[in-house]
């Protein structure tokens, strides 16, 4: 039972209606006549009353005030209906009966159908209750006694966030607590029940001798979190049992133990605190594997702060103790890639500066790729400044990067860049649209140790070398617009020049940051389109292409972007698989049609520039629907560009549906399969029952993937949420 919020009502039916009651009758004049209604401040709070009512008398003998017939009271945006209403100044007793209701600010209603409140209004009693909270959820109770004047006691109470059906009011809700008695102890703000009973469905499923909870006004408190269960290979039967520990009012910590059948002990945590000008995080786990007596674990940082509006710093950490133990584990938020990035950071922004340092340690979790390999970056220093545009639009930019690599195996590096630019637009008459850029970038590096495994062709030992790298281009672009009745078209051919010598990727020079990069519609009007600066994309080349576009009514639109580049002649500083090594490089596009608002297709290629036109890179997506109801699938085809695993090629499909397939149950199927292997990677089927009661996920999923420890797995949970619980 949440007696959060169905505890506290009986303080609120006592302590406030019948106060109400008291106030006001105290401080109307008294009358022996029909009064239909009167004002006047109440004592406690200062705000008037509003009092109605078919009969009020006042009998000054007895000192009693007596009011009947719908008697309606309402102060301060509460308001009080009962058939009688009576205040006793010499029993200091309030009593309200027959037809009670109370409606609170915040949408509340209680109802009863007999009150009364004695000894300053610290003790009462009422009869036959029952309340509807601004939830929607509700609760009954025979009786409930007030004492001490922070102590409310229900018998034979019952509580459910579930609506009550229309055809039968009489049934039972889906689910419900009865408790033989529920206390609510204000002082403590804690609701405590004994003998308590959970239905489901009107079948007793559960049963407690006693059970407690906080009262709707703690914002947290420790106890814990609904379970979870699995069941699959790996671990057979695995239970999870979260337990919430609110240290103070700005840290909490959440143990997560798990017991499983095949697998040894696992337990998690998970610490979170925030500060005036900042927060962190902290979880970790450890796991102790039967079958291979090994114990694995993780643990992950993250922390941001504030120094100044325009001053950050924080650090993201992310180490774990093997390569495959966070998938094998189902750790939540791990990364989608064979890398785990641990950061520590620093970052200014002022205006058009920007200035940032950051330290950077990776482990790589491929099975091929030893981590004393794998470098750590400290410091990696940026800066960036685009400064005011001149009197006639030209702007002046200045970029500077410093990077210290090191290994324990392997080649270490050093690396200054600098780079200004200026850029300056020109807008014709005609509608052309001019602009024109310079840059002129100086690399300085110290290296040693420097491999032919890194670079091809390099020579080993220790060098200090530099470079210049000049470049200047212009862009023309003639957009063309055409209004097409209910439709807008645009046409727009695009040229681009650039002129940079050929040169600046000698073999003493390292390729860290440049290893691994993608030729496609996003580079394709960049100056070079290696994504770090050890490579530069140089010499002459004429960059075109083609942008139309047409866009209609209800957000529909379709808009279609191809290109290809032309080199001065072949340079063999690309791959063969990366589409730019030869004279004209590969053709790439993008296409995107959306109807309306439920259909949306995104369609990416690059064709070789060979008479077949064969496919190099083909990426596409597509989703159906609504946000309830929808269809996705996304298909890719894939090639390796890099330098280390050149040529491997990938290439599957994936499937999503979900469909609500009534008012409360809704599903989700999923399915992902290689296509080169023709086998599948993911089967998932889920099941899911929502609403204002409770909310049930029922789920299965069969995994292929096969990655040394990580086998081929089928996994079947269920979670389950009540309303008013989690």
């Amino acid at each position: 039972m949440n007696a959060r919020r169905g505890g506290l009502l009986q303080a609120a039916i006592i302590a406030l209606l019948l106060s109400y009651a008291a106030q006001s009758q105290a401080q109307i004049q008294p009358q022996s006549q029909p009064a239909a209604g009167s004002a006047a401040p109440t004592a406690g709070s200062g705000e008037p009353v509003l009092m109605t009512a078919d009969q009020l008398n006042y009998d000054q003998n007895l000192g009693l005030i007596r009011a009947e017939g719908k008697v309606e009271l309402s102060q301060g945006g509460r308001t009080l209906l009962a058939d009688m209403v009576s205040y006793s100044e010499r029993d200091d007793k309030v009593t309200a009966s027959g037809n009670v209701s109370l409606l609170e600010e915040n949408g509340t209603v209680i109802f009863a159908n007999y009150m009364e409140l004695t000894g300053g209004m610290r003790n009462g009693f009422i009869r036959d209750i029952s309340f509807l909270l601004n939830d929607m959820s509700r609760g009954a109770a025979a009786q409930a006694e007030r004492k001490d004047g922070n102590r409310t006691i229900m018998k034979k109470a019952v509580y459910s966030t579930c609506s009550l059906c229309e055809s039968d009011p009489t049934r039972a809700p889906l689910w419900q607590i009865k408790g033989r008695e529920v206390e609510h102890n204000e002082s403590e703000q804690e609701i405590k029940y004994r003998d308590a009973v959970f239905e489901l469905f009107g079948i007793p499923i559960l049963y407690s001798p006693y059970f407690s909870h906080p009262d709707p006004t703690v914002n947290r408190r420790s106890g814990f979190l609904p379970p979870r269960y699995t069941s699959s290979s790996f671990f057979q039967s695995a239970v999870q049992v979260p337990y919430f520990y609110a240290i103070d009012d700005t840290s909490d910590l959440t143990v997560t133990p798990q017991y499983s059948t095949r697998q040894g002990p696992f337990i998690g945590a998970d610490y979170r605190q925030r500060f005036a000008k900042g927060e962190i995080q902290l979880d970790g786990s450890v796991a102790d594997e039967d079958a291979s007596n090994d114990t694995r674990g993780h643990i992950r940082a993250n922390a941001a702060f504030r120094a100044t509006d325009d001053i950050t710093y924080g650090a993201n950490i992310l180490r774990s103790t093997d390569d495959t133990y966070l998938s094998r584990y189902s750790i939540q938020d791990r990364p989608s890639g064979n890398t785990l990035v641990s950061r520590v950071y620093g970052e200014a922004i002022n205006n058009r500066h920007f200035a940032s340092v950051n330290a950077f340690a990776f482990q790589n979790t491929l099975e091929r790729v030893r981590n004393s390999t794998v470098p750590i970056a400290v410091p990696v220093m940026d800066y960036s400044a685009v400064f005011e545009p001149g009197d006639y639009g030209g702007r002046w930019g200045l970029d500077a990067n410093m990077v210290s690599l090191s290994r324990s195996e392997g080649p270490d590096m050093r690396r200054l860049t600098s780079t200004v630019s200026w850029s300056q637009p020109y807008y014709a008459p005609s509608g052309e649209v001019f602009t024109a850029t310079a840059m002129m970038r100086a690399d300085g590096y110290w290296s040693d140790n420097v491999s032919q495994s890194m670079v091809p062709g390099s020579t080993d030992g220790a060098n200090m070398t530099g470079r210049v790298l000049p470049a200047v281009a212009l862009d023309w672009r003639y957009p063309m617009v055409r209004d097409a009745g209910r439709m807008r078209q645009l046409v727009e051919p695009i040229v681009m020049g650039v002129i940079s010598p050929y040169g600046g990727n000698r073999s003493d020079i390292p390729n860290e940051d440049s290893v691994s990069f993608e030729f496609d519609e996003t580079n394709l009007f960049s100056l070079s389109r290696f994504p770090g600066y050890d490579r530069w994309d140089g010499g002459p080349k004429l960059n075109y292409g083609v942008r139309m576009a047409a866009y209609g009514e209800n957000n529909g639109h379709v808009e279609f972007l191809a290109g290809q580049s032309l080199r001065a002649k072949t340079d063999d500083t690309f791959t063969e698989a990366s589409g730019l090594r030869d004279q004209f490089s590969d053709y790439v596009g993008r296409l995107t049609v959306s109807p309306g608002r439920y259909i949306q297709l995104v369609d990416r290629v690059r064709l070789a520039q060979n008479s077949n036109l064969d496919v190099r890179r083909h990426e596409m997506g597509a989703t159906l629907g609504t946000s309830t109801n929808n269809f996705t699938v996304s298909y890719a085809d894939l090639v390796n560009t890099d330098y280390l695993r050149q040529n491997e090629r990938q290439e599957a499909i994936s499937a999503t549906v979900r469909m609500q397939l009534s008012k409360y149950w809704a599903t989700e199927i999923r399915h992902t399969r290689d296509l080169r292997d023709d086998g599948s990677l993911l089967n998932f089927l889920g099941l899911r029952y929502t609403d204002e009661c409770f909310d049930i996920i029922l789920f299965a999923e069969r995994t292929f993937t096969v990655n040394r420890d990580i086998q081929p797995d089928t996994v079947i949970g269920v979670r389950f949420r009540i309303a008013s619980f989690n």
